[in-house]
């Protein structure tokens, strides 16, 4: 099913990703062959939002991108987010030495909000600042597929990008079962809202939680006339069928990524 607002929807959702956040601290530059972002916040990887790039350019693009963001910056995260372009440039992006990541899908629920079963012993919370070092190990656990304690020097400049983020609208819901933290979800708030993260740690899964989460932010969000509410996705991995079944259906925008090593 289509949004009934698919068109503005895709096109607000292409636009955040190309236009400079100075709340959170996205500078975003128009360059010659697409838009280079970096963050002022945090001490995140940049990245380019291809838009005007050749096969036969992309050895003048790459060293454009690492002379522009320079050596001291782990690597570049490249974005093509035109499944065309895609097509064409992914083969030789990666016979250049670039490591392919995912390629990620947004979509928009479409119809009735599904009712919301209960789920015994949970309780969800809203995250305050203080509250981030405890949501972002939860969240890194899920998203690592390990149980493992998230490794502090990671948590320190993930929590700084939640911070900026929380100043351009980010919300952040801890959802417990009993005492402990097990499942973590972040959104965008606005005219949309787009859930940009979903992760339960390995011991709670399977117990409804996601879905859980995801039917009371809709919920919440028809109740306050929302015009739509999106989930990003990696169009290959097993939650997007999930989000599928809730009525997440309409694809309003999407990207492919690639790294490329700068250091």
């Amino acid at each position: 099913m289509r949004h009934p607002h698919h068109d503005a929807v895709a096109a607000a959702l292409r636009a955040a990703y190309s236009e400079p956040h100075p709340d959170m601290g996205w500078a975003a530059e128009q360059r010659r062959f697409g838009i280079y972002r970096r963050n002022t916040k945090a001490d995140t990887n940049p990245d380019v939002i291809v838009r005007d790039l050749a096969p036969g350019d992309v050895e003048a693009f790459l060293k454009d991108v690492r002379g522009h963001f320079g050596i001291g910056r782990r690597a570049a995260q490249i974005m093509i987010d035109d499944r065309e372009l895609d097509r064409t440039l992914g083969p030789v992006l990666e016979a250049a030495g670039l490591s392919f990541d995912e390629r990620t899908s947004f979509l928009a629920h479409v119809g009735d909000v599904p009712e919301t079963p209960p789920v015994a012993g949970i309780a969800v919370e809203a995250v305050g600042e203080g509250g981030l070092e405890e949501y972002e190990d939860t969240r890194c656990r899920g998203f690592a597929n390990s149980d493992e304690p998230t490794p502090q020097e990671e948590l320190d400049w993930r929590i700084d990008l939640r911070r900026a983020e929380m100043t351009g609208g980010a919300n952040y819901w801890l959802a417990r079962i009993g005492e402990e933290p097990a499942s973590a979800m972040n959104w965008y708030d606005g005219e949309d809202r787009l859930v940009f993260s979903l992760a339960t740690r390995l011991p709670f899964r399977r117990r409804g939680i996601a879905s859980h989460l995801l039917r009371r932010l809709l919920g919440d969000s028809q109740r306050n006339d929302t015009r739509s509410v999106i989930i990003n996705a990696n169009e290959a991995g097993a939650p997007i069928e999930l989000y599928r079944r809730l009525g997440f259906t309409d694809e309003v925008y999407w990207h492919a990524t690639y790294e490329l090593k700068l250091s």
